[in-house]
């Protein structure tokens, strides 16, 4: 492996050539990546960085599930589509989870918050006081409530956008390696017919070189067939 000043490596695994760039956020979870197992590797690229092992992985995945000329190029995309839509499914799980989490987090707060100024007001109505004294003692209660709510709205609005933001990245992630997958889906469609075509040839070519090979040894026989034939155990006269 030669890293050239920290900005570009160029790294040839299996076969491979991949290039390396500098570290960024990636798109989405490493979960959700579409990626051959490349255990074997981790000794070697330890030093990578992750979102470019990442990249590496998915790289190897698509050349991995092309490899096989033999498979039709139909049951190759069918492979790509599952593993697609089992990630699709993977991905809206944890979505679906996150926000049941998040408002079970919201209703905790909101019955804890809720229990607290009942008890104030209980803890309050012990005791005579003023009307002024419990005018500023309810405002102040509205005041913590409207403030209460207005934090739970903010931070229903920063989840919804971050959700927002998740899916659009799942999206992008997905529909760039569809893309992807099409244009060497187009390649390996070629080579698998190339393939055919080769294989065809030389079955047929085998097929000639056969019939040759019998036509040759019946040629032979024929020879053989014209000669008179001779009686075993008959002397000769002289």
């Amino acid at each position: 492996m030669e890293i050239l000043r920290g900005f570009l490596v160029l790294v040839v695994l299996s076969g491979g050539l991949f290039a390396f760039a500098q570290e960024s956020k990636p798109l989405v979870d490493d979960k959700y990546s579409l990626k051959a197992d490349r255990e074997a590797f981790d000794k070697l690229r330890k030093d990578v960085p992750a979102d470019v092992r990442k990249e590496n992985d998915e790289k190897a995945f698509m050349d991995q599930m092309m490899s096989d000329l033999s498979v039709a190029p139909a049951e190759v995309r069918s492979r790509f589509s599952s593993l697609l839509n089992k990630k699709r499914n993977l991905f809206q799980k944890d979505m679906t989870k996150k926000r049941e989490e998040f408002s079970k987090n919201a209703t905790r707060n909101r019955e804890a918050f809720t229990k607290n100024q009942a008890n104030q007001r209980a803890q309050f109505a012990k005791s005579k006081r003023s009307s002024d004294e419990r005018r500023d003692f309810f405002d102040n209660l509205e005041a913590k409530r409207k403030d209460f709510y207005a934090s739970q709205q903010e931070k229903r609005d920063e989840f919804e956008q971050s959700m927002r933001e998740e899916r659009k990245n799942f999206d992008d992630y997905a529909r760039s390696k569809n893309d992807e997958f099409n244009q060497l889906h187009r390649d390996y469609t070629k080579r698998h017919q190339e393939y055919k075509k080769e294989k065809e040839d030389s079955k047929k070519q085998a097929a000639e070189k056969l019939k040759a090979l019998q036509k040759s040894v019946d040629q032979e026989y024929e020879e053989i067939r014209k000669k008179p034939a001779t009686l075993l155990g008959v002397e000769s006269e002289e």
